[in-house]
């Protein structure tokens, strides 16, 4: 018996399909365990600052499932980040698509984002004014209304001393 020493050729046709493990993942994972399965972190690297001292500011999303998560959001821009409840530190509102959009992470990944406030709030489209010595509360949450009742928004408190 002889054997054919060419590799076997497999069929290529409609029915040989990769499984896009994403889409799968969030067709039957509940919304109530993705909203779970993302851990939002925020932190400076302290927590005593001079003024006009920056300040850096750290963003991390985290994946915890073992699979592929995706979570809709309210906006092209998947997260913010405020101080004080200004958005980017600014009183300035930014035009942002109103359209909604999926925050994708791949099983257990980690996002990891830099931030620098420079202890001032944006007044207008060009001034920016400094901030009094005093406590700051920096907020990081996903843009979606309901962030906050379903945990993926964090804070980290600051004080500026004089």
């Amino acid at each position: 018996m002889t054997r054919d020493a060419r590799p076997r050729e497999r069929a290529t046709d409609e029915r040989t399909r990769t499984i896009d493990w994403a889409t799968l993942s969030h067709v039957v994972t509940p919304q109530a365990l993705r909203y779970r399965a993302i851990d939002v972190g925020v932190s400076t690297d302290k927590r005593r600052y001079e003024p006009g001292e920056p300040v850096e500011i750290t963003i991390t999303f985290r994946n915890r499932l073992p699979i592929p998560i995706r979570i809709r959001t309210d906006s092209p821009n998947y997260w913010y980040w405020t101080v004080d409840g200004l958005r980017s530190a600014s009183q300035v509102p930014r035009a942002v698509p109103d359209r909604p959009a999926a925050f994708s992470f791949t099983r257990r990944e980690r996002k990891r984002f830099q931030r620098q406030w420079h202890q001032r709030m944006q007044v207008s489209e060009d001034d920016w004014q400094p901030v009094d010595p005093g406590r700051y509360t920096i907020a990081v949450g996903l843009t979606r209304s309901d962030a906050a009742a379903h945990g993926l928004v964090d804070t980290a408190v600051i004080e500026i001393v004089s």
